[in-house]
């Protein structure tokens, strides 16, 4: 095979599959059959305003396909995910001095196994004040990432109150783990506007500006906002002096630490394997290469049918659909 199959853009809001050389396994290197590619909300911006050749995809699960000389570790056949570059391609490199590529148990299903945006949650849950079993943490916006962090926040002792702009999602947020669950209106009226004092603990996942602004109101004073969500789409407006005045701590979780991150891709997977991050059967609707656009442009209207999109890297072409 000297050439593959690769998604690249045409402008914005439109891509078209490419042939791309096959990339060629080095002595230090994987070359890794890539089965899915996440979709992931902090490419959505860069997706409607993308010059023609931008190319994207950083959540991938695969098959090692070949093995460098020096690498020890890893057989052909293994089923990996992890953080690799390439974008949305059939096939991919992994360098090992860069990667980090984790091999998989074979009791959880491949669509609940692309660890890096589960990893990208356990490294922010770890981040998160929770002094003692039964704190409570509020989570505003649980979407996929939201409900993943509310299971493993319910993993590490905590109470969840969720709040959410859609019943659907809020739906979803209980069946994850939420002990409670408030719509945004019924949120102010308890934890706002009244004698409530806000909450020690509060993480953002809904990436807007309403989102982080309800995020701030609900903070205690001198309590701690964990900002998940919020890298992406241009610059917001938020109630800094609020920030201030209450003597917020507020902690970008984003995580950047590399180790964390790598450390975070095999608790993911051993959490899920074990049982004890009950993240497992998603929905997820699955898109091939040729409607990844598709799946982008079906973001702003997923809540409620599904939670995740996955593209297929071994189907060119076909019907989306939901399992």
């Amino acid at each position: 095979m000297s050439t593959i199959k690769k998604i690249v853009m045409t402008g914005p809001k439109a891509s078209e599959v490419i042939e791309v050389p096959m990339p060629v396994c080095g002595d230090n290197e994987l070359l890794i059959r890539n089965k899915y590619m996440g979709v992931c909300m902090s490419e959505h911006y860069f997706w409607s305003t993308a010059e023609a050749g931008a190319a994207f995809g950083h959540e991938p699960l695969g098959t090692i396909e070949a093995v460098g000389k020096n690498v020890k570790g890893y057989a052909v056949g293994d089923k990996v995910s992890g953080h690799w570059w390439g974008g949305m391609a059939e096939y991919a490199v992994a360098d090992l001095s860069r990667d980090f590529v984790y091999k998989l148990p074979d009791n959880v299903r491949d669509e609940d196994l692309v660890l890096e945006p589960l990893a990208c949650l356990v490294s922010a849950v770890s981040k998160a004040r929770i002094r003692v079993p039964g704190d409570t943490v509020c989570v505003v916006g649980a979407g996929y990432m939201g409900c993943g962090a509310i299971g493993l926040l319910k993993a590490r002792g905590a109470k969840v109150v969720a709040v959410d702009i859609r019943k659907e999602s809020l739906a979803d947020a209980k069946r994850y783990g939420a002990d409670e669950i408030y719509l945004v209106d019924e949120a102010l009226a308890k934890f706002v506007n009244s004698d409530h004092p806000g909450f020690d603990c509060v993480m953002e996942w809904g990436e807007s500006n309403e989102s982080l602004d309800l995020a701030i109101n609900l903070t205690a004073e001198c309590g701690q906002l964990c900002v998940g969500a919020y890298h992406t789409g241009g610059k917001r407006l938020v109630d800094i002096q609020q920030l201030n005045v209450k003597a917020i701590e507020c902690l970008s979780t984003h995580p950047r630490e590399v180790d964390l991150l790598n450390k975070s891709v095999q608790r993911a997977a051993e959490m899920l394997s074990n049982g004890t991050w009950n993240y497992v059967n998603v929905p997820v609707k699955i898109y091939p290469m040729d409607k990844f656009s598709q799946a982008h442009a079906d973001m702003e209207t997923k809540y409620g049918t599904y939670m995740k999109a996955l593209v297929d890297l071994t189907k060119e072409t076909g019907e989306p659909y939901v399992i």
